[in-house]
């Protein structure tokens, strides 16, 4: 594993983006909370674990299943879901899945540690920690962060099922390794959505084998639509079943 790590900064003295400026380096520094990248871990080709540090992140509420989001410059920005945060440090990490070559993605490629990463949030988006239990939680290699915050609730991730639908089985079981992530059921894509049958079953095996009483669903909106009503068939009501989608084929970027 390639690590770049440096010492936790002042982020006073961290190196700024130079995309911010202006106007926009203006409405970052008053409405974000001042951080630096002060780690870097590549952990496969696709997956980059960010660490972020300073002062403004000590002391801050945050629940597992939170978002955050970084400006990217060009009044840009992306969402992240934080796969912890150490409020007495001033510390949190993001796991951020690269692909294409989209602003989000140049963002994650283009990071060294000292460069200035301002951090609006964290604010709500999907609570883990009111996830009743048998739980269910569904995504795909944009939701590897999410699984990784299950741990952090009260409950931790005892008594949930985690379903991912993803392009590489192999990659993503490393980066679950590296992050000791377990019992994880990776469901490999096929070409136009035909291993979504595939998805359904194993859905199903689990809400009738595990009693699943509720679910959050994450990750690509029309696999969340599709397991939605799947899992409504199945018995579960909207009260039960919280959903969030990250991305959408054709949109660049949903909050």
């Amino acid at each position: 594993m390639r690590v770049l790590s440096i010492a936790a900064m002042d982020a006073n003295v961290a190196k700024p983006p130079r995309s911010l400026r202006g106007l926009e380096g203006v409405l970052v520094k008053m409405f974000t909370k001042a951080a630096s990248v002060t780690a870097l871990e590549q952990l496969s080709d696709s997956f980059r674990l960010i660490t972020l540090s300073g002062d403004k992140l000590r002391g801050v509420r945050w629940v597992p299943g939170m978002k955050v989001q970084m400006a990217l410059g060009g009044f840009t920005s992306r969402t992240y879901t934080p796969i912890e945060w150490d409020g007495e440090r001033g510390v949190t990490r993001l796991l951020a899945y690269v692909h294409g070559e989209a602003p989000g993605a140049q963002w994650v490629r283009g990071l060294e540690v000292g460069v200035s990463a301002p951090v609006f949030g964290p604010s709500d988006s999907l609570d883990l920690g009111a996830l009743a239990r048998p739980g269910l939680v569904f995504g795909d290699e944009t939701s590897l962060g999410l699984a990784h915050a299950l741990r952090f609730t009260q409950a931790g991730s005892q008594g949930v099922s985690i379903v991912l639908e993803v392009t590489s089985r192999s990659e993503s079981q490393t980066v679950l390794t590296r992050l000791q992530i377990e019992g994880v059921t990776l469901i490999e894509r096929k070409p136009d959505d035909a291993h979504l049958s595939e998805l359904e079953s194993v859905i199903e095996q689990q809400v009738k084998a595990r009693a699943i009483t509720a679910a959050a669903l994450s990750g690509k909106a029309p696999s969340i639509q599709r397991l939605n009503k799947q899992l409504r068939a199945l018995g579960l009501t909207s009260r039960q079943l919280r959903t969030k989608a990250y991305w959408a084929p054709g949109k660049a970027g949903l909050d």
